[in-house]
């Protein structure tokens, strides 16, 4: 009963308690919600010709959590305003002057701020997403994890702006002034990289998803932004630029081209930018065909793999061949006789390994001939040949093999997809 009371009285209290959103104008004087209504209503934006009869003057206002969800604010005054994690979303901010304003945290989802000129405006960890911002003017503005995704910058001045951590996937960028711009740790991903300058290059070394970056019409942005990679030392974020534009011209090739280029060179080692994937598909080719190897030594019938030698003690010279398979166990469970049993699969594990590391280098390069090499290493002279399916299997390998050790070697030390 007690407690019951106490709630009773305590919530009409605490709602008296709480006091009404207030702001501050220019001049220091703090005004109330119905001010800020009023000074909104007041304008008549039905003027002659449906030109707009005044603009809403609202500059250095502590407009701090204010709620100005879908109004309209073209052309306002909001110069030095104090607008952090207020309401913007969807408002209409065409032409409105919001320099040196503060807009950290506020929520300006699909906002429309075409021509509105937003230099040296703070906008730290702002939701822009989806935000309108052809022409804008964001020259030294401080953009530092703003979220700028599918937001369109068309034509933006951004020139001296900190992109630092920013997400820029899948804005539009194509004919914006990225002079000096820094986007160290920003997302590109998907973002449209055609800018009438390019950003400062060592800031956008370190963005993330530069092998994403995409391109309407031209792509001379892309490919002038590779060659300040390659002259200032940066090897790997040239690659992903490389990467970007193959990836690109793929996709207005016929389907043909298409599954070509993305077996042949995608999948293998994304067009040169990671060379070392073409390694590690062939490390596991070479034990894919260790594993079939030891598999079809244990079928039935001629294939295998045989092990050719040479025995001096033949007059004649003739070679002998000994089929590598499992040798014959004396009747009975296998488990009794279980020494024997292990030695030969290791056997047969031991020479399947062999065979595979032997059809891996078996197309050597002009001199270079590791499969010869490898033959070297036994104390007898003996070569290995497969017969069958496993015959088939060793031709595939070395096929394959070979392409891939090429393609490392192009990758790694040079650049054939430029």
């Amino acid at each position: 009963m007690v407690i019951t009371t106490l709630v009773f009285v305590w919530i009409p209290i605490a709602v008296w308690g709480q006091s009404e959103w207030t702001w501050k104008d220019a001049a220091g004087k703090r005004r109330t919600r119905a001010d800020l209504d009023k000074i909104l209503n007041e304008h008549d934006w039905s003027g002659p010709n449906g030109s707009h009869g005044g603009r809403v003057d609202l500059h250095r206002g502590k407009l701090s959590h204010a709620d100005l969800a879908g109004a309209d604010l073209t052309e306002a005054n909001l110069s030095g305003a104090d607008l952090t994690y207020a309401d913007l979303q969807g408002t209409y901010l065409a032409a409105a002057n919001l320099s040196e304003a503060n807009l950290s945290d506020a929520n300006m989802y699909r906002a429309k701020l075409n021509g509105a000129d937003l230099s040296s405006s703070h906008l730290e960890s702002t939701d822009l997403r989806d935000a309108k911002l052809v022409g804008a003017d964001l020259r030294a503005a401080r953009l530092y994890g703003t979220d700028l995704r599918g937001t369109l910058l068309r034509d933006a001045k951004l020139t001296g702006a900190d992109l630092t951590s920013a997400n820029l996937g899948a804005a539009d960028l194509v004919g914006a002034d990225l002079k000096d711009a820094f986007f160290g740790g920003a997302d590109l991903q998907y973002a449209l990289f055609e800018p009438r300058s390019l950003p400062e290059i060592r800031g956008i070394a370190g963005a993330h998803n530069l092998e994403f970056l995409t391109y309407e019409e031209n792509p001379d942005a892309l490919v002038q932004l590779r060659k300040a990679f390659q002259e200032n030392g940066f090897r790997e974020q040239e690659r992903e630029i490389t990467y970007a534009l193959n990836r690109e011209r793929a996709a207005l090739d016929g389907p043909v081209e298409q599954w070509f280029n993305r077996v042949a060179f995608d999948l293998p080692c994304q067009y040169g930018m990671n060379p070392g994937r073409a390694l590690r598909i062939w490390l596991v080719l070479l034990l894919l065909c260790w594993l079939a190897y030891a598999v079809l030594i244990h079928l039935p019938g001629e294939s295998g793999i045989y092990r050719i030698e040479k025995r001096v003690d033949h007059s004649d010279g003739d070679q002998t061949e000994e089929q590598i398979r499992p040798g014959p166990i004396s009747a009975g469970p296998w488990w009794k006789y279980p020494p024997r049993a292990v030695y030969r699969e290791l056997r047969v594990l031991f020479w399947a390994g062999f065979f595979s590391l032997m059809s891996a280098f078996n197309i050597a390069f002009r001199d270079i001939n590791f499969g010869r090499w490898l033959r070297l290493l036994p104390r007898t002279e003996y070569d290995l040949k497969a017969k069958g399916w496993a015959r088939t299997v060793a031709g595939f390998q070395s096929l394959v093999s070979v392409y891939l050790i090429a393609l490392w070697v192009l990758t790694y030390f040079g650049s054939p997809f430029q």
